[in-house]
């Protein structure tokens, strides 16, 4: 039995949004990647009741319930014999930041109390992941995916293994509507029907995935920017770097990418913008 589950980073590397539907929910089509080393961490906990102890350099973020907690209570409410659960979160991504923090917790959650209660199945664990968010079934699979209509059709792709990144965060504050904020900027228009379906992209090589993202890019991009002018000025960092063949916007931000062919650059891009912005949170990884 697992006693503790990584929650990767969730990087969009492109986000279209296709329309509002008729639910009111927007349509999405969105290339998603995870970090292979960038992460929280979830683990079990010897405790008397249920809940969540919080750790971590972005613990002091998180005020009341979380989607952890409601983890918990959704799996309680498909094991009524289950006792008090008690895990710990250890927070290391930056807090509304646009790489699915709260959302890979939840998975992760879901994932490690699967462990423990192997009479859930893969149907259980979905269900719940979906009930819990829109982001919440992709990061329970947490592999690379094109993720569409509003989170819940997932098709598996492959890419390169030498694609890397370097993940930023200006560790500015956020508005708690942030998403909600963005969205309402970006006005999209509802739609008339489904939308035309489209191939699995296949990508050879890294140049491939650059060509793809460049092409899609992130929709929310534009309005992010309305609402945080700073995402400008990290996005410019990210481009003076040496190497990078990509900078956009992962999500509604205000976390940045920019995608590198080796490690080495990766690195040495992280190392360069370190040292000219000392307050940013910057991390090197790779992504798969």
């Amino acid at each position: 039995m697992a006693t503790t589950d990584f929650a990767p980073a969730k990087i969009n590397l492109t986000l279209e949004i296709l329309g509002r539907r008729a639910d009111g929910y927007h349509e999405l089509r969105s290339l998603v990647a995870f970090a292979q080393d960038i992460g929280d961490v979830v683990a079990l906990a010897p405790g008397s009741s249920s809940g969540v102890d919080t750790t971590g350099p972005f613990a002091g973020d998180i005020s009341g319930s979380n989607l952890v907690d409601k983890a918990i209570a959704a799996v309680a409410a498909l094991m009524p014999d289950m006792g008090p659960t008690r895990l710990v979160l250890e927070k290391n991504l930056p807090v509304a930041s646009g790489i699915g923090g709260g959302s890979a917790d939840a998975a992760a959650a879901l994932r490690l109390l699967s462990t423990v209660y192997p009479e859930l199945s893969e149907r259980d664990l979905y269900t719940t992941a979906r009930a819990l968010g829109a982001d919440v079934p992709v990061c329970v699979r947490a592999r690379p995916v094109m993720m569409t209509g509003v989170g819940e059709t997932l098709q598996e792709v492959a890419l390169p293994r030498d694609l890397y990144a370097v993940l930023v965060n200006p560790l500015v504050a956020v508005p708690a509507n942030k998403t909600s904020q963005v969205f309402a900027a970006l006005g999209a228009t509802t739609l008339s029907g489904p939308p035309a379906s489209r191939p699995v992209p296949r990508f050879s090589n890294v140049d491939d995935v650059v060509a793809y993202a460049t092409a899609r890019g992130n929709d929310l991009q534009k309005p992010a920017l309305g609402l945080l002018p700073v995402i400008d000025t990290v996005l410019a960092g990210l481009r003076q770097t040496e190497g990078a063949l990509l900078a956009q916007l992962s999500g509604a931000g205000p976390t940045c990418f920019a995608l590198f062919a080796t490690r080495r650059e990766a690195e040495a891009a992280a190392l360069a913008l370190e040292q000219r912005q000392p307050g940013w949170w910057i991390r090197p990884t790779r992504l798969g």
